[in-house]
């Protein structure tokens, strides 16, 4: 089985990357990136939801999100995976040109190739979990079915 192997936003591979820019609009609210939705989605203040959302970067969004000033919902860590799984799925959904990349790639196994994350990418030693790639690998799956079927 091929492999893809991306980290960052940079590059031919850089579509696949929470950082890219590539917005989609979801409860009518536009999102500039799929990590701008994630890291707003920690939370159920409205404010640090509203400051993450109009963050200049997906990096700034990131930040906020990170900050434990912040109370994150209590359900967090039940929800999350499938929280990133909607991020990816609407930015495919609602950007054709990434789509059909994402759709070429066919049945290759992606991987997060990132050394310091080891829930979401690889991990140093490849022994992460790789929860986006599987993520991303999920969503294709699902774009690939509703495109067979027309809808």
């Amino acid at each position: 089985m091929n492999e893809i192997r991306f980290y960052k936003e940079f590059g031919p591979l850089g579509y696949l990357a929470t950082y890219s820019a590539h917005g989609f609009e979801k409860d009518g609210i536009f999102f500039k990136t799929s990590e701008h939705y994630y890291q707003a989605q920690k939370f159920e203040d409205q404010l640090v939801r509203e400051l993450i959302i109009n963050a200049a970067t997906p990096k700034i969004a990131s930040t906020i999100g990170r900050n434990r000033d912040y109370t994150l919902r209590s359900d967090w860590e039940e929800v999350k995976k499938s929280v990133m799984f909607d991020a990816v799925y609407y930015k495919f959904k609602q950007n054709e040109d990434i789509l059909k990349k994402l759709l070429d790639t066919g049945d290759s196994f992606i991987i997060e190739a990132t050394v310091k994350e080891n829930y979401w990418g690889c991990g140093p030693n490849n022994d992460g979990q790789n929860n986006y790639g599987k993520i991303v690998m999920l969503v294709r799956d699902r774009l690939r079915l509703e495109q067979h079927k027309g809808s």
